[in-house]
């Protein structure tokens, strides 16, 4: 009986061994095509997505620098109205330009640009001789902003009549 018993069991096992191999055939993984498949369309996404948020970026900036103008058009307008021309003293009849942010700074203590030493563009204030028109200019650093009213590529201005360009 012991020995029948032991049959049975080992037969048993026999079968379920053999079972279990045809479970382990009828379980199949990802296959070479399909694994190259996905890689293919997570490229394509990632082709699609990166420039994308690359140009936000861009456009981020861009839209921090058309802030800061503003902000720096509120402040010389402040001036203005408490000095009688835009940028002492009054009666020097020269054109003054402002680069930079230091030295904006110091002309005009109220600008909160941020981390001044994080900008990404280059900032420039420009009086006419007669201190009553000026240009407020910005451009990606380590360009330098134009002289004049009209913008060059991938400048922002703006004037003491609110007439922007590159905005």
């Amino acid at each position: 009986m012991n020995k029948g018993i032991m049959a049975t069991v080992s037969a048993m096992s026999a079968a379920d061994r053999s079972n279990q191999l045809r479970g382990l055939r009828g379980q199949r993984g990802f296959t070479l095509v399909e694994l190259i498949i996905t890689l293919v369309i997570i490229g394509i996404l990632s082709a699609i997505a990166i420039p994308l948020y690359l140009g936000q970026r861009v456009k981020a900036q861009r839209t921090e620098a058309a802030q800061n103008i503003q902000s720096l058009r509120v402040l010389m307008e402040q001036y203005y109205n408490e000095n009688g021309c835009y940028y002492a003293p009054c009666s020097t009849l020269t054109d003054q330009a402002i680069t930079g942010a230091a030295s904006i700074l110091s002309f005009l203590p109220a600008w909160k640009p941020g981390n001044t030493s994080g900008l990404l563009f280059t900032y420039r204030i420009e009086v006419n001789t007669n201190r009553t028109t000026y240009n407020i200019g910005a451009n990606l650093a380590p360009n330098t902003v134009s002289a004049g009213a009209s913008c060059a590529s991938g400048e922002i201005k703006i004037d003491n009549n609110n007439n922007k360009c590159g905005f």
